[in-house]
């Protein structure tokens, strides 16, 4: 799917014209990134782990303390709206935006449909480059509207002509993706940034468990970036990209330059169970 333009927004359980869910610019939302965000996936009809994303833009908010329009039941209810309101919704990314009171105007939660671009088959069976781009975001574990690092590692990937930018912090590790969780294998084991320095995401959980069922022993370890070259395996992970190899950084080979048998071990079962889940492979994973 290349190109998606959404027919409705559901706006605190009211269904309502894209050009209707605006932000105004004369409050404090804006400037002050006075907001959380998720991003789930809609494949061949079923919403995938929807409440454990709703359960981490609660947690989100709550870190902020910023008010919700409503809780984890009224924002399920709301997601199932908006996919009765579409019809018959194509396999796509829901996009949920939720911002506190402002200017005059209450909570709201906006949910609508975006194009799902998943990797294609050469990119998970060959594995992507990435860069490496100074800045953390200013609250790891929270997933607030306050993404500027993010969009900024991403134009630099995109510029040198790869697929993701990694954030480096001010001591020099690894911390995630501009929109992944990063993961490094090393002597057979898999190396994760500590809890309180990344965004937990949802498909990290999944990673972790099955992890666990394959015998993989997890370290949850800080990854200085001049230590690549000790890496024999990376991957990344995130709602649209599932596990995608990675094989590149700043333009050095990791490991062998291919994907690696824990990161091919971990995508396998994953995709099984996603496709037990939703009923159908996920399109284009070899």
């Amino acid at each position: 799917m290349s190109s998606l333009s959404p027919s409705f927004v559901v706006c605190n359980g009211e269904v309502i014209p894209p050009p209707t869910a605006t932000i105004s610019v004369l409050g404090s939302t804006l400037y002050g990134a006075f907001g959380v965000y998720e991003s789930i996936q809609l494949w061949n009809g079923v919403v995938f782990h929807l409440d454990d994303h709703l359960e981490r833009l609660l947690a989100s908010a709550r870190a902020i303390e910023l008010p919700l329009a409503g809780d984890l039941a009224a924002h399920r209810g709301w997601v199932h709206q908006l996919i009765r309101a579409e019809g018959s919704p194509p396999d796509a990314t829901i996009r949920l935006f939720s911002v506190g009171p402002d200017a005059g105007t209450p909570p709201r939660s906006f949910i609508w449909l975006e194009a799902l671009h998943p990797p294609t088959a050469q990119m998970n069976r060959e594995g992507v480059g990435a860069v490496s781009y100074g800045g953390e975001r200013a609250l790891p574990t929270v997933k607030s509207l306050n993404t500027l690092v993010n969009t900024l590692a991403r134009r630099a990937a995109q510029a040198a002509g790869a697929h993701e930018g990694l954030l480096i912090d001010k001591t020099g590790h690894v911390r995630e993706g501009a929109s992944s969780t990063f993961y490094a294998v090393q002597n057979g084991q898999l190396l994760i940034p500590p809890a309180e320095d990344i965004l937990e995401g949802v498909t990290l959980q999944i990673v972790l468990r099955l992890a666990e069922e394959a015998g993989i022993p997890v370290r949850r370890v800080a990854l200085p970036l001049t230590q690549c070259q000790q890496w024999d395996e990376a991957f990344l992970t995130s709602t649209s990209r599932h596990i995608l190899p990675l094989v590149r950084l700043d333009g050095a080979v990791l490991g062998d330059g291919t994907p690696g048998p824990i990161t091919h071990t971990l995508s396998r079962r994953f995709e099984t169970y996603f496709a037990a889940a939703t009923g159908r492979s996920y399109c284009e994973n070899p």
